[in-house]
This record gives C-alpha cells, sequence and structure tokens, in this order.
C-alpha cells in the first residue's frame, strides 16, 4: 500500500513537471529576425539621416529647374536654380541603415539591444555638447575650427554614453529598444528644425 502511494506521489510530480520547451520553429526565427532587422532598420536610418543633413554629404544633388544629377554635393550654379540635396540623404541613408539592420540579425539581440542604447544616446548627447563647447567659445575662433570642436565634443559625449548604457544595464537596454523607434525620430526633426529655424524666422 505504501509502495503504491510512493509510486503514484512520483507520477504526480512528473505531471507537475516543467513541460519541455517548444523546439522554435523556422517562421517563428524569420520572425524574430524581421523584428530585429525593422527595429534596428528604423532608429539607423533616423540617426543616419540627420547626420547626412547636418554634415551635408548628399550622395547625389539634383537640380529640378534644369532636371540635372551630380554626385555628392553641388553649389547651385548660375541660372539653374535652387538645387535638392535631401534626395543624396535619403539614398545614402537608406542602404546605409539596410547594412545595419542586416548585421543586427546576425548578433544576439542582448548584444543589438546595448549597441542600440548606446548609439542612440551617443546621438543624443554630441550635440548637446556640441551646443555647450558652442556656447563657451569665441564665435570666431568656434567657426575657424568646428571641424576640431566637433571631435573634441565627441569625447565627452563618447564618455557619457558608455557609462549610461553601464548603468542601464541589460535589461534597460531591452525595456528601452522599441522605445527608440519613437524617440530618434523625434530627435531628429528637433535637430533638423533648429537647423532650419533662419528660415522659419525670415
Amino acid at each position: 500500500m505504501t509502495h503504491a502511494l510512493d509510486v503514484n506521489e512520483r507520477i504526480s510530480q512528473l505531471d507537475r513537471a516543467a513541460p519541455v520547451s517548444a523546439p522554435v520553429t523556422k517562421a517563428a526565427a524569420a520572425s524574430d529576425s524581421f523584428g530585429t532587422f525593422a527595429i534596428t532598420f528604423a532608429i539607423a536610418f533616423a540617426i543616419l539621416y540627420t547626420l547626412l543633413e547636418r554634415q551635408n554629404w548628399p550622395l547625389i544633388t539634383y537640380h529640378p529647374a534644369v532636371g540635372k544629377v551630380d554626385f555628392w554635393m553641388h553649389a547651385a550654379r548660375s541660372g539653374e536654380g535652387p538645387p535638392m540635396y535631401w534626395y543624396g540623404w535619403v539614398i545614402l541613408a537608406v542602404p546605409a541603415a539596410l547594412l545595419i539592420g542586416w548585421a543586427a540579425t546576425l548578433v544576439p539581440r542582448l548584444r543589438v539591444q546595448q549597441a542600440t542604447f548606446f548609439c542612440c544616446v551617443l546621438a543624443i548627447v554630441w550635440p548637446i555638447a556640441y551646443l555647450l563647447a558652442a556656447s563657451t567659445v569665441d564665435p570666431e575662433s568656434f567657426k575657424e575650427s568646428i571641424a576640431t570642436w566637433t571631435g573634441l565634443a565627441g569625447i565627452p559625449a563618447v564618455a557619457a554614453a558608455a557609462l549610461l548604457t553601464w548603468v542601464a544595464g541589460p535589461r534597460g537596454a531591452q525595456r528601452m529598444w522599441t522605445s527608440w523607434v519613437l524617440i530618434m525620430p523625434i530627435a531628429g526633426l528637433i535637430i533638423l528644425g533648429w537647423s532650419l529655424n533662419t528660415y522659419f524666422l525670415r
């Protein structure tokens, strides 16, 4: 009798054991990879487009008045009207973001989330450090060595981004990952709006 009860108890314990996890199907793996790609692409495109606009690095320059296309950045020519650069920024940002999105699917998700956190914080902190440097230096000397000051502003920006990434840790990076899809385009629009304020205030 006691032996029978012992056997029944062991069987019931096996029944209560955690079920073996089902193997990941190809469809689920593909969906997971696409999610990683889509989120990374959206974030990377917002950052890259803003960077290319601020540095004025278009792949092509389009002259709509005469229907001409030039490689890289070309200033307006007499009688040809104002050039358009945003086509060139988009054409350059899209393949770069596609490449970054594809690379993200080859890396463990946690590493992608931490790298995303670092890059997004860096993209926000660097312009702030740049503006602080511009406000504390003589305007004329700042204009003469703007590239140097841009690089110097990157030093505290990288340090701050690394520190905040470390403080946030893996869990913080994981919680913030999808939020960057909304935050970075908004931050990019703020930067673009600030850069175009002279046109709005005319």
